[in-house]
């Protein structure tokens, strides 16, 4: 009888200590790798206070595409606007054996384009990493020969930031050229 309450009592113990064991090293994990796993918040401040500025201008003016060329625009920013008209050619031109739609196409003055597309590509997506790769890439090397200055792109869905497309690659940041380099 001695020789069971001596086990069971070890056993517990043994138990409690590996319960003490894992909580430390579960505590000690999270402050270590607290600072790896968070995500720079700044692209999407940046982004609300655009839109905050775009809907304080639609109210004072009528509605019109941000690259639509102005009158009182002139030598760079004409480029820019025929650079981005040419860069929404192709895109639509692209997009058509995706049977998807482009809502809007704009360039900040960092070099990103904003490339906004309706919910179709995202909701009829079936394909794997390659393909989800694939059109992305496709995108990047559609803009790039018709738009200067091009540093990166920036996809939307509906207006909204998406985190994927398909589920594989991540798209809630600007995509570089070495997007087009991997395929």
């Amino acid at each position: 009888m001695r020789k069971a309450t001596r086990s069971n009592k070890l056993s517990k113990s043994f138990i409690l200590v590996l319960i003490i064991a894992f909580v430390i090293s579960t505590g000690a994990s999270y402050f270590f790798l607290k600072g790896k796993f968070t995500f720079d918040t700044s692209f999407v401040n940046e982004l609300a206070s655009r839109q905050g500025k775009t809907e304080n201008r639609e109210q004072k003016e009528e509605t019109r595409r941000l690259y639509e060329f102005k009158a009182s625009t002139e030598g760079a920013e004409t480029g820019k606007d025929a650079a981005l008209a040419s860069a929404e050619d192709a895109i639509k031109r692209y997009l058509k054996t995706y049977r998807a739609s482009l809502l809007d196409l704009y360039m900040d003055k960092d070099g990103i384009v904003y490339i906004d597309l309706g919910n179709e590509l995202k909701k009829d997506f079936k394909g794997d990493a390659s393909e989800e790769l694939g059109i992305i890439a496709g995108l990047y090397k559609s803009i790039e020969p018709v738009v200067s200055g091009l540093t990166a792109m920036k996809i939307l869905i509906e207006g909204h930031e998406a985190e994927t497309l398909g589920g594989h690659l991540d798209i809630s940041k600007p995509i570089g050229k070495e997007i087009a380099e991997n395929i």
